[in-house]
Formats: structure tokens, C-alpha cells, sequence
């Protein structure tokens, strides 16, 4: 009987959280750095190399990671959104965008690129330039937006993709925050670093070696920018 009562407190318990919406922050509870947060996909989220990696290079310091494997841009959005919800935040690490590609509809399979593959694309600028603009209202001063690597095997028709994003996506939603604007906000492009041995069997994630290499560009990004860290 004891059990069953409870099972039965941790049920009203979980119910409650559920209906006000109130609950403890269960993700990443470990963090010591609360003013440096992570948001985006798989490629934080799957192994938590790159945070570890970070963490390592920072002297210690565990940053807040909301990030979610799977997630789609929206959903990395909502991340942001309840990260901003922390007056003192200072620097977001973020990346986001290939779940709608790779989850999505749109042929982007295809060379060149059809209309419906550039409509997803323009999507994802479109929600990473209000992304960019919600920082700027709120309190994050620097940003480092981690652009995605070629991929390979049953996945490198995604590359073209991929491309497009560097040459007409990226370039005018960072444009208005350089250095000088007040603000910092900057992407990081690893195709050049990151090269098929660095991608695990599965066509799309980094390996150890992989997420080495996406940490420390990121770390030297925000060496570079004098960012909070």
C-alpha cells in the first residue's frame, strides 16, 4: 500500500506540473554556467561532446545545454526563447536548421536545387533572423552560430543545401550584427575542417574527433570576438 500511495503522491505531483506549468529544469541540471547557453540539434545534443570539449577549453565551466536531438528550427526557437527568459545570459551557442531538411519534404536532392528546397531554406533564414532579432531586444550581447559541415555517403546530396545557406542565407542575417553594432553576433563555417573521417557511419553526426574540431571553432570564435565565456 505504501507503494501504490506513492506512486500515487509523484502522480498528482506530475500532473500538476503539467497543468500550470511549472516544473524543475531537468536538462542539463548539471550546468555551472548559466550565462553562456546552448541551443539546436543532434550535433550538440546526441553525444555532448562539444560541451564537454567547451568545458575543457573554458577552464571548467559546464555551459546551460537546451539543446534537443530531432529538433526542428521552430522547436530550437522555443530553446532560445526560454533561454532568453534569463536576464543575465550572455553568449548563445547555437545551430539549427538541418532537421527540416533531413525531416522535411522538400527534394533537396536534387541538382541544382528545386523551388521547394530554397522555399525550406528561406524558412530557416527567415526564423533564424527573428531568432537573431529576439537576442537583440533581450540581453545576449555575443552569439556563435555554428554553420553545418558537408555531409557524406547517403546524405551528400544535402551539400548543394548546405552551400546555399553560406552564399545567401547566412551572409545578410549577420551582416547588421559585426563587430560595431553593439552587439556580436557571428557563424563559424567548418566545411573546411571537418572531412569524412570526422563524421560518424550514419552519414551525419560528428564523431569525438568531430565534435574536437566544432568545439574548439567555436572557443576560438569567441576568443576572437571577446565573448563572454
Amino acid at each position: 500500500m505504501k507503494l501504490v500511495r506513492l506512486l500515487f503522491v509523484i502522480g498528482i505531483f506530475a500532473g500538476l506540473a503539467l497543468a500550470t506549468g511549472c516544473s524543475a529544469d531537468l536538462h542539463n541540471p548539471t550546468a555551472t554556467e548559466q550565462n553562456v547557453q546552448i541551443v539546436g540539434d543532434s550535433v550538440f545534443d546526441l553525444s555532448g561532446d562539444i560541451q564537454k570539449v567547451l568545458k575543457t577549453l573554458s577552464g571548467g565551466k559546464m555551459y546551460k545545454d537546451r539543446s534537443v536531438s530531432g529538433a526542428k528550427i521552430a522547436a530550437i526557437q522555443s530553446q532560445l526563447n526560454t533561454a532568453l527568459g534569463r536576464t543575465t545570459l550572455k553568449t548563445v551557442i547555437a545551430d539549427g536548421g538541418a532537421n527540416d531538411i533531413l525531416q522535411g519534404s522538400a527534394d533537396c536532392d536534387t541538382d541544382p536545387l528545386t523551388q521547394g528546397c530554397i522555399d525550406v531554406l528561406d524558412y530557416l533564414g527567415d526564423k533564424m533572423d527573428t531568432m537573431l532579432d529576439a537576442m537583440y531586444t533581450k540581453s545576449p550581447d555575443y552569439c556563435v552560430w555554428l554553420g553545418y559541415y558537408h555531409v557524406k555517403g547517403s546524405e551528400i546530396e544535402k551539400n548543394e543545401a548546405i552551400d546555399f545557406a553560406y552564399t545567401d542565407i547566412y551572409p545578410g542575417i549577420f551582416s547588421p550584427y559585426a563587430p560595431g553594432s553593439g552587439v556580436v553576433y557571428v557563424y563559424v563555417d567548418p566545411r573546411s575542417i571537418i572531412v569524412p573521417a570526422d563524421i560518424k557511419s550514419d552519414d551525419i553526426h560528428p564523431t569525438y574527433n568531430g565534435s574536437v574540431k566544432l568545439a574548439n571553432l567555436i572557443w576560438n570564435a569567441m576568443v576572437l570576438n571577446n565573448m563572454y565565456r
